[in-house]
């Protein structure tokens, strides 16, 4: 998975900021929505945020690729992004202009620099593509800059490349460093990293040793992307993966603990079923099992979700279930009276549905997709819903959301077509990137 991603917060130099020479790509990122990290909180037993107004900072935000449909959709709450890119900078300052967005701002900063104008605190603290690719001082700085504007009961998002995926990854990219090093500009020494890699990909691929098949993966990944990605993530000097294990001692340091993953219900923040009886068997979950479980499952990427120490925890109630949004878009796929009655999502995947209420339930919300309905409204008992319901949700197949001030019926023409000008999608009100041609959310 993609999303905006490695952006330096280095003030220009004379030699020039490298996202200024070659502007990164930026997405939209999904689980980076303040309902999103609220709910996966609140499921964990986490902090509890109210969302009717909030504040949001979003260190190392490029061009507002995340922060400008956050905003346009979300007038009640606030929104501040930093970057040390001039160009990207300004690129987020002319989109906010275009949208008549008065509820965000855009700072060109460093992460020193940004503490002295900063008007902490703020509800949300979101640092998307940058924790793995700065310096050890500025990965120092970023995380005091968390502590000092992130309030108590507020929600830390903080994403880095992972281990073990990124060894691998990793060997790739001193590889390409290695054979661009005398192309001249980046843009110029991004293009010949594709082509070594295609060439690459192309030998490797022939071969039937996992290890080959493993790079060929590897270096088709490097051909399969747009080549700023390939120029911030493959040939900057900083690109640094972690183990959990690093990461979790770091943030605990700086006052912080860990509550969840971001992408919990995504396939890139699952973890393979295989992989837990895996280490269950080999008994190592005592001693360093989070690290034995991204090494089991090759993790490449993690986006964990972070509050205030001290933390203290408490099991969601019915009544904060009951509370929450739910929307579905599975499909009966079996006739009704059928028992159990199957319902299918459109990725494919299949469910038994065997409790009536949960059955009336998902027909009641299929045609209203995207739409929801409060929890409660749907299932008169939600006592006896909530386990089965909170497994589909964690693995996608329906969605529970936290109420907040999303505003679906705002119009959408002049965000998608600045979008589908600039990148070639829009992004819905809940934050989901979709293709230009894709017909508007209702």
């Amino acid at each position: 998975m993609m999303g905006p991603a490695p952006r330096s917060t280095d003030t220009p130099t004379a030699t020039g900021n490298p996202y200024d020479e070659l502007p990164y790509r930026s997405f939209p990122v999904e689980f980076t929505a303040p309902e999103r990290l609220a709910v996966a909180s609140l499921l964990q037993g986490g902090v509890r945020l109210g969302l009717a107004s909030y504040t949001v900072l979003e260190l190392g935000c490029g061009d507002g690729a995340n922060l400008l449909p956050l905003a346009y959709y979300r007038r009640a709450a606030s929104f501040v992004g930093v970057d040390g890119s001039a160009r990207a900078i300004d690129r987020a300052r002319r989109g906010q202009s275009r949208l008549g967005l008065a509820n965000v701002d855009f700072l060109h900063a460093d992460f020193v620099s940004a503490a002295a104008v900063l008007q902490p605190p703020f509800d949300f603290v979101i640092a998307h593509g940058v924790f793995s690719w700065v310096a050890e001082d500025q990965r120092d700085a970023l995380l005091d800059l968390c502590g000092r504007c992130l309030r108590p009961g507020g929600l830390l998002y903080l994403n880095y490349n992972a281990h073990p995926g990124w060894k691998v990854r990793g060997m790739v990219r001193d590889f390409l460093i290695a054979r661009t090093a005398g192309a001249r500009g980046l843009l110029d020494r991004a293009r010949q990293a594709q082509d070594v890699s295609a060439a690459m990909a192309a030998s490797l691929g022939a071969r039937e040793h996992p290890y080959s098949q493993l790079l060929a993966r590897e270096f088709r990944f490097v051909c399969d992307n747009d080549v700023s990605y390939i120029a911030h993530e493959y040939l900057a000097p900083h690109n640094f993966p972690y183990w959990r294990s690093h990461v979790m001692a770091l943030l605990q340091r700086y006052g912080f603990e860990y509550l969840a993953d971001a992408d919990f219900n995504y396939p890139s923040g699952r973890l393979p079923e295989e992989s837990v009886n895996g280490l269950l068997m080999h008994d190592t979950a005592a001693a360093g099992g989070e690290d034995a479980m991204d090494f089991l499952s090759y993790r490449q990427l993690h986006s964990p979700i972070f509050g205030r120490t001290p933390l203290t925890r408490r099991p969601i109630s019915h009544g904060d279930f009951a509370d929450l949004q739910i929307a579905s878009r599975l499909m009966p796929a079996s006739p009704r009276g059928e028992a159990p009655v199957m319902f299918r999502h459109p990725n494919g995947y299949e469910v038994d549905v065997r409790d009536p209420q949960i059955d009336a339930g998902l027909r009641r919300l299929a045609p209203l997709w995207p739409e929801g309905v409060r929890v409660g409204d749907v299932f008169c008992d939600v006592s006896s819903v909530m386990e089965d319901v909170t497994l589909l949700h964690r693995h996608g197949l329906v969605e529970l959301r936290c109420v907040g001030a999303i505003e679906p019926a705002r119009a959408a023409e002049p965000l998608r077509a600045l979008e589908c000008e600039r990148g070639g999608y829009f992004t819905s009100p809940y934050h989901v990137r979709q293709a230009a041609d894709a017909p508007p959310a209702r």
